[in-house]
């Protein structure tokens, strides 16, 4: 990994924290946009882990099934538009000096966020400019398994002009069956529900899809309970916090009460499985459970389920 004469990490542009459930530690990264650092801090501050700086942009970590490889995202590889994911070999004692290897993703560019199957060797990847859900298959839990197709699917239905949109966050359901993505213009924002293979975490088919109208720049979280496949949803739009689940019941577009007026901010958008005929169960449809407003003008960040 390169690192630039004029990495400077002490002036960062960007934090994004994590956590295992393998450990008591908050990890997180740290950029410049053209420098990172990765990190890890015990609860108390006493102990604080960093690694070498990093020549890219790193805003995204994805922990193994067994805790044991930490996954940073460079959206950027050094100075080249490809992307590659560093994996740190987290023991007993960790330093975050010990890298096991990094992968050059040279198709994949602008990737922004990252996502690892909690209990399977698959990661997923969001790319901003491109829309594109990707699934990369992992040799074990380490690296990239190169002998493997890298697969890909569109985030966006073809109605829609993807030149306008750009995806920045996703989230795997506690149920593990369900994937969420979020997408969003300078005007709408769009989030997707794929559904996964409970057994192998293969993506089998867009389960539904809605939108909503506003600017922000959302972060999804989903929630650490399996019921109703939840997930929140930070400053999107501005501001908001807003609270999703999918619903496999109904035949409209889902309502937690009677009251749909608190809802009326969410429109379904048909997904192209749901268009097969002579179907007699629903297909399933996006549910709100409702959204507060935080405050007209404040940048929300990052947000945290407590179960």
């Amino acid at each position: 990994m390169e690192i630039p004469s004029s990495c400077n990490t002490t002036s960062f542009e960007s934090l994004k924290l994590s956590s295992s459930t393998q450990n008591t530690a908050i990890w997180g990264t740290a950029s410049t946009g053209t420098c990172s650092i990765v990190f890890g801090l015990t609860p108390d501050g006493y102990e604080t882990l960093r690694s070498q700086e990093i020549a890219g942009d790193v805003h995204s970590i994805a922990w193994s099934p067994s805790g044991r490889n930490l996954h940073a995202l460079d959206s950027h590889s050094s100075q080249q538009l490809s992307t590659s994911i560093s994996n740190f070999r987290i023991s007993e004692d960790p330093t975050l000096q010990d890298v096991v290897g990094v992968d050059v993703l040279g198709n994949i560019t602008n990737a922004s966020q990252i996502f690892a199957h909690p209990t399977e060797t698959l990661m997923y990847l969001v790319t901003k400019d491109t829309n594109e859900l990707v699934v990369l298959s992992l040799a074990g839990d380490t690296l990239v398994n190169n002998s493997t197709t890298v697969l890909r699917y569109r985030l966006l239905p073809s109605s829609l002009d993807s030149t306008e949109f750009h995806t920045t966050s996703l989230a795997i359901s506690a149920s593990k069956n369900t994937l969420w993505t979020l997408s969003q213009s300078s005007r709408q924002a769009v989030i997707t529900c794929f559904t996964l293979n409970i057994t192998t975490g293969e993506v089998t088919n867009v389960a539904a899809r809605a939108s909503w109208q506003g600017v922000g720049e959302g972060q999804l979280t989903a929630a650490p309970f399996a019921g109703g496949d939840m997930v929140a949803i930070a400053n999107s739009p501005t501001g908001y916090i807003t609270i999703l689940g999918l619903d496999r019941s109904v035949l409209d577009v889902a309502y937690s009460s009677q009251n749909h007026a608190i809802h009326d901010y969410l429109h379904p958008m048909i997904a192209e499985k749901s268009r097969r005929k002579g179907l007699h169960m629903a297909a399933p449809k996006v549910k709100s459970y409702g959204r507060a407003l935080i405050d007209d003008y404040v940048n929300l960040g990052q947000s945290v389920w407590i179960d």
